[in-house]
C-alpha cells in the first residue's frame, strides 16, 4: 500500500491538466497512487492523456454524471486505505518537494492532522500564457521556515479560512470523518472544513505550490449569497468563541483594515439577532455611515441576507455544533509558551462586496 492517495481533480480544462499532472509525477516523494477525477462526462481527453503517458500509479474516474466540486471534494476527504492523502485541481500546480515537505512535518508533528504550504500566486492573461505576480498567498518571512502550528479558533477564522485547498496534506483516519454538507457553498468549503476537521493545522511556510487566478471563476456574483456565506462563517465563529469585549474589538479593527472595510458584516450580524448588543456596541459613527447607504440602496440584498440560518438550516445545524466541539477540544490543549503569530493572508475568497454599487 502506497502511503498517500492523491486525489487529482478536472472539469473541462483539458489545456490545464497536463501542467497539473507533470507536477504530480516530478514529485520527490514517489510512494503514491493518484485517482484522478473527470466530472466532465463525454469528455474523453483525461483519458487520451493518461494513455499517453502510462503511468500505472494513476487510475481514471470518469464521472458519467456531473457530481459537481462539493460531491468531488467530499469523496476526496473521505480518502482510502493510505494513512495520508491530498487533492490537486487541475488548474493548480506543485513544486516538487511538497509531498516530501508536507509528509516530513506531518510524520514529525502527531497533534497535527493537516499540513498546508504556501503557494505562489500566477495570474492567467487573456492569451492563456501564465504571469507570476511576485506575490504568495501568505506573506511570510523568507528567514523563518519553521513550520506553525494552529489550533481553531483564530482571529482570521472568523471570515477567511487557514489553509488553501491548493497545497494540504491530510491524515486520513480524519478527514474522513469531517465530510461537508452537500448544501455547503463551494466558496466557504475551506473554512466550513475548518470547523469539522479536528486537530492541529500545520502552516508549511515555503511556497511549495501555485495557485492559479483564473480569468474565470465559478463563484457565484449573487451579492446577497455571498453575504449569507460570510455571515454563516462569522456567527458559527461567534457561537463558538463568545462575543467577548477583546474578540470583537479584534473583529472590528481587523475588518476596518480591509480595502474595502467589511464592517458591513457586523452590522449584518447584529440585525440578524447574532449578540447584537456587545457587536453595537463597538461601532463608531463612522462605521454606521459606511453601512446605512448601502442597506439602504439594495434593501432586498440586505433582508435576504439575513435569512442565512433558515435558508442555510442543514449546514448551520452542522458547523454550529461543530465549532463548539473545535473550542471544547481546544479548551483541554496545554496553553503554549510561544503561540505562533497570525499570519498576513495576501488574498482571500474571491467574491462581491455586499453592498456595492
Amino acid at each position: 500500500m502506497a502511503a498517500i492517495r492523491v486525489f487529482l481533480l478536472t472539469c473541462r480544462r483539458p489545456h490545464l491538466l497536463p501542467r497539473a499532472l507533470a507536477s504530480l509525477r516530478a514529485q520527490t516523494f514517489t510512494d503514491w497512487i493518484c485517482e484522478l477525477h473527470n466530472d466532465a462526462p463525454g469528455d474523453d481527453s483525461p483519458r487520451h492523456l493518461l494513455a499517453s503517458i502510462a503511468d500505472p500509479r494513476i487510475t481514471l474516474h470518469q464521472h458519467e454524471k456531473n457530481w459537481g466540486p462539493v460531491a468531488t471534494f467530499n469523496h476526496a476527504f473521505a480518502a482510502g486505505p493510505e494513512p495520508f492523502a491530498s487533492l490537486l485541481e487541475d488548474d493548480n500546480w506543485w513544486e516538487p518537494d511538497f509531498l516530501a515537505a508536507a509528509h516530513a512535518a506531518l510524520q514529525a508533528t502527531p497533534d497535527a492532522n493537516v499540513a498546508w504550504a504556501n503557494l505562489r500566486l500566477w495570474q492567467e492573461q487573456p492569451d492563456g500564457a501564465w504571469t507570476d505576480t511576485g506575490r504568495t498567498i501568505w506573506k511570510t518571512s523568507p528567514t523563518d521556515p519553521r513550520p506553525r502550528l494552529f489550533h481553531w479558533p483564530q482571529p482570521l477564522q472568523f471570515t477567511d479560512a487557514l489553509h488553501s485547498n491548493g497545497a494540504m496534506l491530510y491524515r486520513a483516519r480524519a478527514s474522513a470523518a469531517a465530510l461537508v454538507p452537500p448544501s455547503t457553498p463551494f466558496a466557504i468549503i475551506e473554512p466550513v472544513r475548518e470547523r469539522l476537521l479536528s486537530g492541529g493545522w500545520l502552516f508549511l511556510p515555503q511556497p511549495l505550490a501555485n495557485f492559479a487566478l483564473t480569468l474565470r471563476t465559478a463563484r457565484s456574483g449573487d451579492r446577497a449569497h455571498w453575504a449569507q456565506c460570510q455571515l454563516l462563517v462569522a456567527a458559527s465563529y461567534l457561537a463558538a468563541v463568545g462575543p467577548d469585549s477583546a474578540t470583537l474589538r479584534a473583529v472590528w479593527s481587523t475588518l476596518r483594515a480591509q480595502h474595502p472595510p467589511s464592517t458591513p458584516l457586523l452590522f449584518q450580524l447584529a440585525f440578524a439577532g447574532v449578540s447584537p448588543g456587545p457587536i453595537l456596541r463597538h461601532a463608531t459613527l463612522r462605521d454606521w455611515f459606511r453601512f446605512l447607504p448601502g442597506a439602504i440602496r439594495h434593501p432586498l440584498t440586505f433582508f435576504r441576507a439575513l435569512r442565512f440560518r433558515r435558508d442555510h438550516a442543514a449546514l448551520w445545524e452542522t458547523i454550529r455544533p461543530a465549532a463548539l466541539a473545535r473550542s471544547a477540544e481546544a479548551a483541554k490543549l496545554p496553553l503554549p509558551k510561544n503561540s505562533p503569530s497570525l499570519l498576513t493572508k495576501s488574498i482571500g475568497p474571491s467574491a462581491p462586496p455586499c453592498f456595492a454599487d
